[in-house]
């Protein structure tokens, strides 16, 4: 089989030739891979995708807009929910499901991730 012709790199400035399927040279390759996650997640996928925004939207729903986090449960608070956060964290193996979603406070789930990160650490 022929060898690919050499062109130049696309990254701007570069003036080195190469062979590589993705356009860029070997100094440059993870450009590419950066590239296609960049336009990976504005298509679409990942937690910023039509299935999470749409499940995100059905949490908040259920949860009437409320925060459903265990401090203000205990403690009887009202207040308003903007996120979506696992109450187990994907990282200790929870999912994705319905269950294992509630409604919380912006406020609230940044501490509790801030919680949750120390007991990890230690």
């Amino acid at each position: 089989m022929p060898m690919r012709p050499q062109r130049p790199c696309r990254a701007q400035g570069c003036r080195a030739l190469h062979r590589n399927a993705n356009g860029y040279c070997d100094g440059h390759a993870e450009m590419a891979a950066e590239q296609a996650k960049a336009w990976a997640t504005r298509k679409g996928s990942g937690r910023g995708g039509r299935p999470w925004r749409r499940k995100r939207e059905r949490i908040l729903k259920r949860d009437q807009y409320l925060c459903r986090c265990d401090d203000c449960t205990q403690l009887g608070r009202i207040r308003e929910a903007h996120e979506v956060d696992h109450i187990v964290a994907l990282a200790h193996g929870g999912t994705d499901d319905d269950d294992n979603l509630r409604a919380i406070n912006r406020d609230c789930h940044k501490t509790k991730t801030q919680r949750e990160s120390k007991s990890v650490k230690k």
